[in-house]
């Protein structure tokens, strides 16, 4: 806008120097002209900018990865000549609380009711809230602007990829009115009943440890308990922003998002109520699914809870045994973007345990470890190649 106005200055000047050196009377008309100009410009602008307002329109929901049509409409209560409108839009995630703001330049025609659109890229998941609080509009000539504030809202719910994921069960639950059904195939931990005997590994409980047997063979042995044979499911997802000194890429909590959507999903598709829950503040807060409403709640509550700005499987295995897991669930499948051996350790201390980690570059793949399974899912490749899984 400076450059206008020293170039309509640089203007009047010439036409100054004209007058004075042609001394005729159109010369004076002429620069009376460019003194009437902004100031006969400026009430217009002023004028049709007091009944106008923007509006904003968009789908209540939508998928990341897809592109949203952002509809901004312009409404005006005269046909008075209105200059390029500008708008200071933000754009909020609340999942990943983070902002970013938009400069849009509006220029209208002569109607009164006109729609601009905006194409916006879903990158992410989550609560997006869309804002404008200021309206900006500059006369014809680029000399003077006009500021107004401005109630735009919007909101959208970007839900993660849609993945067709099946489930298959490597254990069916089973449940009777008294009593526990034991698996002889699952270890567990209910020291009422001992399912086998081996060589202790770092990461054991002391409590496992038979002390007898070991005194007798001079080495440590361990206690595999049994495990009862219905389920108590949690899917139990982590988000950070960082783990100690490693940024976590926005795709692979994606992701995990995606992929604990999918999987409670599925598990419902088999009738088997579950848990969806994460560790905030030292505590685990898991949310009951059990029917296609509650599921649909989970993930509103998902997408609208901002993810922790730093944690690590440590913390979330502290956090759980210090919960007395071991009297809530007795299967857990952990979905993480990172991978901890020690904390895969202890939580399958307390539980069937299957883990799911987002990798990168190492396509999909399955190994069955001491105690637990894990899966690797490509970050890269998970909404192509993941269509079933055991667990």
């Amino acid at each position: 806008m400076w450059k206008h106005r020293i170039g309509y200055l640089v203007f009047m000047a010439a036409a100054l120097i004209a007058y004075i050196l042609a001394d005729r009377p159109e010369a004076l008309a002429f620069l009376c002209l460019l003194v009437l100009m902004p100031l006969l410009g400026g009430g217009l602008q002023w004028a049709a900018m007091a009944g106008s307002e923007v509006q904003c329109r968009a789908p209540a929901t939508c998928r990341m990865g897809q592109k949203v049509v952002v509809r901004f409409t312009l409404r005006r209560k005269s046909r008075l000549p209105l200059g390029p409108v500008g708008i200071r839009v933000i754009f909020e995630n609340i999942l990943y609380e983070e902002s970013r703001e938009l400069k849009l330049r509006l220029q209208p025609g002569e109607e009164r009711e006109m729609t601009f659109v905006h194409l916006m890229d879903a990158e992410d998941c989550g609560d997006l809230k869309i804002r404008g609080d200021l309206l900006e509009c500059a006369d014809l000539l680029g000399l003077f602007a006009f500021k107004r504030p401005a109630a735009i809202f919007q909101e959208i719910l970007i839900y993660p990829p849609e993945l067709k994921l099946h489930a298959e069960l490597a254990q069916k639950p089973e449940t009777k009115d008294f009593g526990e059904m034991y698996d002889p195939y699952k270890k567990g931990q209910d020291v009422s009943e001992v399912s086998g005997l081996r060589d202790y590994v770092p990461g054991d409980s002391m409590n496992s440890i038979h002390w007898k047997l070991s005194g007798k063979l001079d080495q440590l042995i361990v206690r595999e308990f049994g495990r009862p044979s219905h389920y108590n499911t949690l899917i139990l997802y982590e988000m950070v922003k960082r783990s100690g000194e490693l940024e976590i890429p926005r795709a692979f909590n994606n992701a995990a998002l995606a992929l604990t959507v999918s999987l409670s999903l599925s598990l419902l598709e088999l009738n088997l109520e579950h848990n969806v829950g994460r560790v905030i503040g030292g505590e685990l807060q898991a949310f009951p699914v059990s029917s296609m409403g509650a599921h649909e709640q989970m993930q509103l509550s998902l997408l609208c809870t901002p993810i922790a700005g730093e944690g690590n499987g440590a913390d979330t295995a502290y956090s759980l045994r210090r919960g007395n897991i071991r009297g809530g669930y007795t299967k857990i499948i952990y979905i993480t973007p990172f991978y901890e051996e020690n904390t895969a350790r202890q939580l399958s201390q307390e539980a069937d345990l299957t883990v799911m980690q987002i990798v990168q570059g190492k396509g999909m793949d399955y190994t069955a470890s001491a105690g637990y399974a894990l899966i690797s899912v490509d970050v890269d490749a998970y909404q192509d190649i993941m269509h079933s899984m055991t667990i």
